[in-house]
C-alpha cells in the first residue's frame, strides 16, 4: 500500500490553523485565523496516537510559522494539541477519510482564561507498562490511604495477591524476593519490606523473573527463576530520612508498637526496625516460611544439605500441600507475643564495590490450649484417638546476612556471601490422651504426658563466587565454593503414664521418666565449576562439575530417672553415638541456543552419592551408594512482547536423611514410636511444567496459566503398624513408586473503570495420588482439589476504596481401602474491606472476614465471621490517633480438619478474640530539595 504524505500548517491569529499538503502531486493548503490579533502560535505540542491501543505514533512542536509535518500510513488516528494558555484539543481523523473525516483544514484552540484560578496536572502515564520481561506498575495510579505501607499498595495491583500472612503471589506464582531499588532489604523475607516501607515513597513496582547468578553471568538459561518484586523509590525520596513510631494499648491487655527508621542517600540505604505486639501479628516466623515452602517446594533447594538433613529430624515438621493444613496456618492458632527487629545497610560505590548486609531477630512466645479428635477407619483397624492439652513455645531466632561483590579487573569479579543463623527454643507441653473403639464403647488406652525441651541450633556458611570472562566473547568460567557448619543441641525431659487395657496378657501400665540429650555437629563443603563455550553465535555448550562432602556426628543419650532422682540410668534402646560421611558428585553437560524469540537449554547430569555411617554404641554400619541420571530441559518462546510460553523439565534425586536411615527408636510420643530404615533408597522425582503469560501494557490486563506434573519413581513415605488392641503405632519410612501430582493454575486480571479498579479471577486444580502402608497393606488415596477465587479492587470515588476477595476450595478424597470416612468437603474464605476518607482529616476502615467449612463432622461445619473496624484521625502533619476494634462479633474460633495416614482429625485450638486498641502514630520524614531544581 502506498503511503500518503500530509503536511499540516498551523498559523494562528488567536486561533490555530492547519494546512494540509497531499503528496503524490497533490498539495492542499488552507489557513484560518482570528482577525482581531493576527498572531501566530509557535511551540504548540502535537501528538498523534493510534486509535486502538493509544500507542504514540508521532510527536512534534510547531515551528515559528505554526507549521508541522507528518508522514502517516493509512489508518485511524487521534490528534492531541496542547499549548500554554489554551485549552487542550483532541479529535479523531482517518487517512484517507473513512471511519472518521479527513484531518480538517483548520483547527481552533480556544484561549484559556488569563485569570489563573487553579492548576490541574493530569498524569497520562499508563497504570501498567511492559518493559521487556518486566511488568511495571505506576504506583501513583493506585491510591492508598495516608500512612499506608507497601503491602496495601500491592493489594491494589491487578494480578497481584497478598495473603493475610504476608505471602505474595504475582501472575499465579509465589514472590520469593523483594528488592528496594535493586537491593536486598533485610535479607530474603518479602514481608519485612512490604509491611514496613511506606507506600507513598514508591514510584514504580516492577515484577520480574530474576535469573540465577549463574544464568545472569553465563547467559545460559537454567530455568531457575525467582519471582521478584523490585520497589523503585521516587527520585525525591532517595535522599533523606523517613519512618514512624507507634504505641498502642487496649482491652484484654493487648498492645502493639514499634519504631521504623530509614535513611537513604542515593545508593546508600540504612534501615532500623524494632516492633512488638501480642495480637498475633507475626514477626515473620518459621511458620510463614514453612507455608511458603509448602506452596513452592523448590524454596527448600536453597537450604544446605546438612540443614535439610537436620530439618527432617525435627519432630513435628511435616510439610504438606493439603488445603486444610494451609488454611490452619492462614489463621494463626494460640496467643503469641512477638518482638522483632534489626538493621539493614546497603551501598554501591563508584569503583564497583557493592555491599548488602542485614541483621534480624525474631522472638515469639505462643500459648495454646487444644482439643483434637482423630478417627482411624482401616479395614482391619478402626478406633478413635482423643487428646487435649496445652503448649507453650518460645523461640528466638537471629540471622546475619552479608553480600560483598567487587571487581578484581575488567573481566573478573569476586562475590562473598556469609550467612549465620542462630536459634534458641524452649517448649513445654502438658496433655492427656485416650483411645476408644470405633463405636466409642470400649476404652483401649489412656494416659498423660508432660514434655519440656530446650536447645540451640547454629548454622554458619560462606559462599564464594569467582566469575571470569575469557577473551573470546561468550566464553566464561565460574567457580563456587561453600563451606558450612551446623550444630544442634537439644535437651528433652519426657514424663508419661499410659495404661493399655486389652493386651493378650491383660492390662498393662507403662511409665516413662526420661531425659534425652541430643547433640549433632556437621561440617560440610560444596563446590561447583562451570565452563561455558560458545559454539556459534546462537549456540553454547556448558560443562559443570559439582562436589559435596560432609562429616557429621550424632550423639543421643537417653537416660531414665534412677532411684537417686537423677537421670543417670542410660537406656541403650533409645541411645546411640553415630558418625556419618557423605560424598556426592554431579557431572553435567547442557546445550543452550537462542534464536530470535526462542531460546532453550537441554542437557543431563550423572549423580553419584555414597553414605557411610557407623554406630560406636550399637556397632552397626551403614554403607550405601546411590546413582541417578538427571536429564533437564528448558524452553522459552515469546510470541510477542506481550506473551511468553515456558516449558520446564528436570529430574531431582535426594539421598535419605540421617534420621530416616539410622535404625534408632524414638519414643517421645508413647503411642507413636518412630524408627529409621537402613535399607531406604533415595527419593527421585520427574517434574514437567508448561506456563503461559500475557500482559497488555496499555490496559494492564493480564492472563496466566500453568500446568504441571510431578511423578515419583521413588518417594519416601510412612509404613505404619497399628496394634489394634492398644492403638499403639510403630512408624518406619519406606519407598513407594508411582505417586504423582498434577496441577493447573490459571487466572485473568482486568482493569475496569473507574480509577483503575480491577477484577482478578483465578482457578487452581490439583489431582494427586499418594500411597501409604497400614499394617503391611498399601493404601493408595487420590485427592481432587478445585479452588476458584476472585479479587475485586473497586474505587467508586477518590475517597472510597472497596476490596472484595473470596475463594472456594472443594476436596474430594478416594481411598483404595474403604473406611467410611467423609470424602468431600468445602472450605470457603471470603472478605470485604473498605476505606473511606472522611472530612476533618479522618479515615474509616471496616472489614468483614469469613471462613466456612462444609462437609466435616458434626460440630465442625461452621461459619466464622470476623468484623473489624478502625478510625484514624490526623493531627497536624506528623501525628495521628487510631482506634481499632477487632472481632466485634466475638466469633473467632480455631476449628479445622486435616487428613493423615488412614485418619481424619478434627482440631480445636485457642484463637485471638475480641479486643479494642488505641494507638498513637508519629510519622517523621525529611527529604531536602535537589540543588539542581
Amino acid at each position: 500500500m502506498k503511503k500518503m504524505m500530509r503536511t499540516i500548517y498551523l498559523p494562528a491569529i488567536l486561533l490555530l490553523s492547519f494546512q494540509i499538503t497531499i503528496a503524490q502531486q497533490r498539495r492542499q493548503q488552507t489557513q484560518t485565523g482570528d482577525a482581531a490579533t493576527g498572531k501566530t502560535l509557535a511551540g504548540v505540542s502535537v501528538k498523534i496516537t493510534s486509535l486502538h491501543d493509544t500507542a504514540v505514533i508521532r510527536t512534534a512542536m510547531t515551528d515559528t510559522q505554526g507549521k508541522v509535518t507528518f508522514s502517516l500510513p493509512d489508518g485511524h488516528y487521534q490528534l492531541h494539541l496542547h499549548s500554554l494558555g489554551y485549552a487542550d484539543s483532541t479529535l479523531f481523523f482517518s487517512v484517507p477519510a473513512g471511519r472518521f473525516p479527513a484531518l480538517p483544514a483548520t483547527i481552533a484552540l480556544q484561549a484559556a482564561s488569563m485569570q489563573l484560578q487553579a492548576v490541574t496536572i493530569k498524569d497520562n502515564t499508563p497504570p501498567v507498562q511492559m518493559k521487556g520481561d518486566t511488568i511495571e506498575y505506576n504506583a501513583n495510579k493506585f491510591k492508598t490511604k495516608d500512612n499506608a505501607v507497601v503491602e496495601e499498595l500491592l493489594r491494589k495491583l491487578p494480578g497481584v495477591q497478598v495473603e493475610r500472612d504476608g505471602s505474595i503471589k504475582a501472575q499465579g506464582e509465589t514472590v520469593q524476593r523483594i528488592l528496594v531499588d535493586g537491593k536486598e532489604f533485610f535479607g530474603s523475607d518479602p514481608a519485612v519490606a512490604t509491611r514496613n516501607l511506606p507506600a507513598d515513597m514508591i514510584d514504580k513496582v516492577q515484577i520480574l523473573d530474576k535469573q540465577s547468578d549463574m544464568a545472569e553471568f553465563t547467559g545460559v538459561a537454567d530455568g531457575k527463576q525467582t519471582k521478584t518484586i523490585n520497589l523503585v523509590t521516587k527520585k525525591n525520596r532517595k535522599r533523606g530520612y523517613f519512618g514512624n513510631a507507634s504505641a498502642g494499648a487496649g482491652t484484654m491487655d493487648r498492645y502493639e508498637g514499634g519504631v521504623n527508621a530509614n535513611s537513604f542517600l542515593n545508593d546508600m540505604q540504612l534501615s532500623l526496625l524494632l516492633k512488638g505486639n501480642n495480637v498475633n501479628k507475626s514477626g515473620f516466623s518459621a511458620s510463614e516460611l514453612i507455608k511458603m515452602a509448602g506452596s513452592n517446594p523448590d524454596m527448600f533447594n536453597n537450604l544446605p544439605p546438612a540443614a535439610l538433613s537436620e530439618l527432617m529430624n525435627m519432630k513435628g515438621v511435616k510439610i504438606t500441600g493439603t488445603p486444610e493444613a494451609l488454611a490452619e496456618i492462614d489463621r494463626p492458632i494460640g496467643l503469641t507475643d512477638t518482638r522483632f527487629g534489626g538493621v539493614n545497610f546497603n551501598n554501591d560505590w563508584n569503583n564497583g564495590f557493592k555491599l548488602r548486609s542485614s541483621y534480624f531477630f525474631n522472638e515469639t512466645n505462643t500459648r495454646n490450649n487444644y482439643d483434637y479428635a482423630r478417627q482411624y477407619r482401616l479395614t482391619d483397624t478402626a478406633y478413635n484417638y482423643l487428646q487435649n492439652g496445652n503448649t507453650t513455645n518460645y523461640n528466638m531466632n537471629q540471622r546475619i546476612d552479608f553480600t560483598v561483590e567487587t571487581p578484581l579487573n575488567t573481566r573478573t569479579a569476586l562475590k562473598l556471601m556469609p550467612h549465620a543463623d542462630l536459634n534458641h527454643f524452649n517448649n513445654s507441653q502438658d496433655r492427656t490422651f485416650r483411645s476408644y473403639t470405633a463405636d466409642g464403647t470400649t476404652l483401649l488406652n489412656d494416659g498423660n504426658q508432660n514434655t519440656h525441651s530446650s536447645g540451640d541450633n547454629r548454622l554458619g556458611s560462606i559462599e564464594v563466587q569467582l566469575r571470569h570472562r575469557l577473551a573470546k566473547p561468550g566464553r566464561t568460567l565460574m567457580l563456587t565454593a561453600k563451606p558450612e557448619y551446623l550444630e544442634n543441641n537439644t535437651l528433652l525431659q519426657n514424663r508419661s503414664n499410659s495404661t493399655f487395657f486389652h493386651l493378650p496378657t491383660g492390662e498393662k501400665d507403662s511409665h516413662i521418666d526420661q531425659q534425652m540429650a541430643s547433640k549433632s555437629k556437621v561440617s560440610a563443603i560444596s563446590g561447583n565449576i562451570v565452563y561455558t563455550e560458545p559454539l556459534s553465535r546462537p549456540l553454547s555448550l556448558q560443562l559443570g562439575q559439582q562436589l559435596y562432602y560432609s562429616d557429621g556426628t550424632y550423639d543421643r543419650q537417653t537416660s531414665n530417672r534412677s532411684s537417686s532422682g537423677t537421670y543417670d540410668d542410660i537406656d541403650p534402646l533409645y541411645s546411640d553415638n553415630y558418625n556419618t560421611r557423605k560424598w556426592q558428585q554431579t557431572t553435567k553437560a547442557v546445550l543452550a541456543g537462542n534464536y530470535k524469540r526462542f531460546r532453550y537449554t537441554v542437557g543431563a547430569g550423572w549423580q553419584y552419592s555414597t553414605i557411610y555411617g557407623h554406630s560406636g554404641l550399637k556397632g552397626y554400619t551403614i554403607d550405601r551408594q546411590f546413582r541417578a541420571w538427571l536429564p533437564e530441559a528448558y524452553a522459552e518462546y515469546k510470541t510477542s512482547n506481550k506473551e511468553r510460553l515456558i516449558f520446564r523439565y528436570n529430574t531431582i534425586a535426594t539421598t535419605p536423611a540421617v534420621s530416616n536411615l539410622q535404625p534408632l527408636t524414638d519414643n517421645t510420643d508413647p503411642l507413636y514410636v518412630r524408627r529409621g530404615n537402613p535399607l531406604l533408597d533415595q527419593e527421585k522425582s520427574h517434574r514437567w511444567s508448561l506456563s503461559f503469560n500475557q500482559v497488555a501494557p496499555s490496559s494492564g490486563n493480564s492472563m496466566y496459566a500453568t500446568a504441571g506434573f510431578n511423578w515419583y519413581s521413588s518417594q519416601v513415605t510412612d509404613s505404619t503398624s497399628i496394634d489394634k488392641n492398644t492403638g499403639q503405632q510403630l512408624i518406619i519410612p519406606v519407598n513407594v513408586r508411582g505417586n504423582y501430582q498434577a496441577n493447573l493454575t490459571a487466572g485473568k486480571s482486568i482493569t475496569i473503570a473507574p480509577r483503575n479498579s480491577s477484577v482478578s479471577l483465578g482457578f487452581t486444580g490439583t489431582y494427586s495420588r499418594n500411597t501409604l502402608y497400614n499394617n503391611g497393606e498399601a493404601n493408595s488415596n487420590t485427592i481432587l482439589t478445585l479452588a476458584p477465587d476472585v479479587h475485586v479492587n473497586y474505587y467508586p470515588a477518590d475517597r472510597i476504596s472497596i476490596n472484595v476477595s473470596g475463594s472456594a476450595t472443594w476436596n474430594n478424597r478416594r481411598f483404595a481401602i474403604r473406611n467410611g470416612l467423609p470424602e468431600k468437603n468445602w472450605l470457603l474464605n471470603y472478605s470485604i474491606e473498605s476505606i473511606v476518607v472522611l472530612p476533618w482529616n479522618m479515615t474509616l476502615e471496616t472489614s468483614l472476614e469469613g471462613f466456612s467449612a462444609l462437609g466435616l463432622a458434626a460440630g465442625y461445619n461452621n461459619t466464622i465471621l470476623l468484623l473489624n473496624a478502625g478510625i484514624n484521625k490526623e493531627i497536624g502533619k506528623h501525628f495521628s490517633l487510631q482506634l481499632s476494634a477487632k472481632d466485634l462479633l466475638n466469633n473467632n474460633a480455631g476449628i479445622n480438619r486435616i487428613t493423615g495416614n488412614g485418619y481424619i482429625e478434627d482440631r480445636k485450638n485457642n484463637a485471638l478474640g475480641q479486643y479494642f486498641l488505641l494507638s498513637g502514630i508519629y510519622k517523621f520524614r525529611h527529604f531536602p530539595k535537589s540543588k539542581n531544581k
